[in-house]
């Protein structure tokens, strides 16, 4: 009887496992996307060659003077990636940072921005994207951070911007 006790987990474990969906466990290729999951966790350098269909390079998670790119993105931003247009309301949002060398070695500069299409109402508060930044007018940054710290934990602001979510939503009932 004390077998069988011990098995129950065992047992609810597997069922547990073979339950989740597959696309959950989707892998990251050597770029460092992974479609099912509309992500991408990277090098900028890797993520410029995916967009151009050249190789991808090798890194290294740790090194200094690289810039690293964390995206992930809805499926009404998808077309984007083939270079079309998205739908309204399509939004992404990137991570990048970079170990910094030199005499500012320790320290690391980070940046975090949120963009949302919204092509027919301007989003109050927010930073218009031009044509010649995103390749068509209508996208809006409605979240930029920029920042460093340091090998004590200092922190260095040097941008903050955040619309309230509520905004964005009205201005994209417009949208649609």
């Amino acid at each position: 009887m004390r077998g069988k006790k011990r098995l129950i987990p065992l047992v609810l474990f597997v069922i547990i496992f073979l339950s989740i969906p597959l696309g959950a466990f989707a892998a990251f290729d050597d770029y460092g996307y992974n479609p099912q999951g509309r992500m991408f966790k990277g090098t900028l350098e890797n993520w410029e060659a995916f967009l151009h269909n050249q190789p991808a390079v090798s890194w290294d998670p740790k090194a200094t003077d690289v810039i690293f790119l964390e995206r992930k993105w809805d499926k009404l931003f998808d077309p984007m990636l083939r270079g079309d247009i998205p739908l309204p309301g399509a939004w992404q949002k990137a991570k990048l940072w970079q170990y910094l060398s030199g005499e500012q070695a320790g320290w690391t500069w980070h940046q975090e921005l949120e963009v949302v299409y919204s092509p027919n109402q301007p989003i109050a508060g927010a930073m218009e994207l031009t044509a010649n930044e995103m390749g068509i007018p209508g996208f809006y940054c409605v979240t930029f951070k920029e920042w460093q710290t340091g090998p004590k934990g200092q922190k260095v602001v040097i941008d903050d911007l955040s619309v309230n979510s509520g905004i964005i939503q009205k201005a994209l009932k417009f949208t649609k």
